[in-house]
């Protein structure tokens, strides 16, 4: 199965009833990140003293106007900057309170049989899950200058994050599927055979999470998404010195 057939199956389960309550969380888990991004944004905002900024006080003095739509204009843009920059990474927080109601729901429904995986303490999951917010938030804020300088030559810098998030998100969801069913050393060898199939994952993923609305289905939709990339994922066989118990029951 390619990743695009992946996709498409991740979201036509969506309607499932089975994942109606995680997808209510992480919608509500959605809203709640891009509340808090502008809190932070509004009151960093709010902190600067704005007359003293070097040329901006004259502008302010003589055009006061001017200046308040000028700055309407700014805290909006930098609003959806911060929101575009950093909602992939925060957002993954949230998948640690409903993975494994995902995973089991597409599981069940597309690949019954399995062993039981390996017990996943939801503080484990939440360890993982904010241990890569936090690089992903770092490495996009030392990615900034970056981005900004190939504002000038608008396809790459957009391209620029594409890859970098794309290649950090495609990462963080294949671990927390495959770490169910693998050890870390086979899963890592795993990923880096198929890294090309990751890459491109992830992109689409981040596309998804950075378009208004969509946005908010997209961490229910990643989880989905990646259970059947790490499920046909050839050659997994080869690697599958699985940390599992007994075969599933599936009377």
């Amino acid at each position: 199965m390619g990743v695009i057939q992946s996709f498409t199956k991740a979201a036509q389960q969506l309607p499932d009833p089975r994942l109606r309550r995680v997808l209510l969380i992480g919608i509500a888990g959605s809203l709640a990140i891009f509340v808090l991004l502008w809190m932070v944004v509004l009151w960093a905002v709010g902190a600067v003293t704005w007359e003293d900024v070097w040329g901006l006080s004259w502008l302010i003095e003589t055009f006061p106007s001017v200046a308040s739509a000028v700055g309407g204009v700014s805290i909006t843009a930098v609003m959806l900057i911060v929101t575009f920059l950093f909602y992939p990474a925060v957002i993954t927080i949230i998948v640690g309170f409903f993975l494994e109601e995902v995973v089991q729901a597409v599981e069940a429904r597309h690949y019954p049989g399995q062993p039981e995986p390996r017990p996943q303490p939801l503080g484990e999951v939440l360890a993982i899950t904010t241990k890569f917010a936090l690089l992903a938030a770092g490495l996009n804020i030392l990615f900034l200058p970056i981005y900004l300088l190939l504002f000038l030559v608008p396809p790459l810098n957009i391209i620029l994050y594409y890859l970098l998030n794309g290649y950090l998100v495609s990462r963080e969801y294949y671990e927390l599927v495959a770490l169910r069913r693998l050890e870390p050393r086979p899963a890592r060898q795993l990923r880096q055979r198929h890294r090309g199939r990751m890459l491109f994952a992830g992109v689409i993923l981040v596309f998804f999470m950075t378009i208004p609305i969509i946005n908010f289905v997209t961490p229910v939709l990643a989880a989905a998404f990646m259970v059947h990339i790490y499920q046909n994922l050839p050659q997994r066989a080869e690697f599958a010195t699985e940390t599992s118990g007994p075969p599933a029951n599936n009377a």
